[in-house]
């Protein structure tokens, strides 16, 4: 860990004691290059708590991510989540993609912005090795995971193939290369990814009418009307601008501070 990582992580720790999650919970950063089979098998062994997945699938998945942030409880050590992420050039000047890797949490320390304090941490640790870079975030996401990040910003757009540009030019060129990496199939038409990932009745019944009302849900919804059952996911992207900076700091406050058993919404 170099010194700045080493005082970023006091500050970290400093944050999270004074938030309202209980138990309370530490964040490390663990970059690929230390990475050890027994860093991965733990890691394997959380989120297979979560969703069934083969081992080495999770080492390739892994070892393709540029660091992962692990949170862990502070009284036991027990790891409570992680998120994996990469960067990626894009073909814009000074352009720099960042790209969210697996990301599993545990359902007791859901709903406290862990997943997007991660985010804001990964975009300033590698804006300070790249200051003049312009930082985009690209994401193909369910619609649980369209509606956790986006209701977190001030703006957004839903990815299509159609859109023209310099820049739309530029972010299609990136998404397809990033779906053929997980061999997902982009249709022309729609602008839906195929992922071969379906919704259970058991999962969509946790989520009472009200939540799919939400703006970011309808929106979601209406550029995929049939999430519930095509196996599709939409792809959406940011700019790490002010106001979405701004939007994203003051989710985290709310969400980390919020009281126990009460909605951030």
């Amino acid at each position: 860990m170099t010194v700045l990582e080493s005082l970023s992580a006091s500050a970290l720790d400093l944050l999270l004691r004074a938030s309202t999650i209980r138990p309370a919970v530490r964040m490390r950063t663990l970059r690929r290059e230390s990475f050890t089979d027994a860093d991965i098998r733990e890691l394997h062994a959380m989120a297979n708590r979560l969703m069934s997945e083969d081992l080495e699938h999770f080492r390739v998945h892994a070892a393709a991510n540029d660091l992962v942030h692990v949170f862990r409880r502070v009284d036991t050590g027990e790891i409570v989540g992680f998120q994996f992420w990469r960067t990626a050039d894009i073909d814009l000047p000074r352009g720099r993609i960042i790209l969210g890797g697996k990301l599993r949490i545990l359902p007791e320390f859901r709903n406290h912005g862990l997943h997007l304090l991660s985010g804001l941490v990964f975009y300033l640790q590698d804006k300070l090795r790249h200051p003049g870079a312009r930082y985009y975030r690209m994401s193909m996401a369910s619609l649980f995971g369209f509606v956790s990040i986006t209701e977190a910003l001030a703006s957004y757009k839903i990815f299509h193939p159609r859109d023209g540009g310099e820049e739309a030019d530029a972010l299609r060129k990136a998404f397809v290369a990033l779906a053929a990496e997980s061999h997902f199939r982009l249709d022309e038409e729609t602008g839906q990814f195929f992922v071969n990932i379906f919704m259970t009745p058991e999962t969509l019944g946790r989520y009472p009418q009200r939540y799919f009302e939400r703006p970011a849900a309808r929106a979601y919804a209406a550029a995929n009307p049939d999430f519930r059952t095509n196996g599709c996911y939409l792809g959406f992207w940011f700019r790490f601008t002010p106001d979405n900076l701004g939007a994203m700091l003051g989710a985290i406050r709310r969400k980390l501070w919020r009281a126990p058993g009460t909605s951030t919404r």
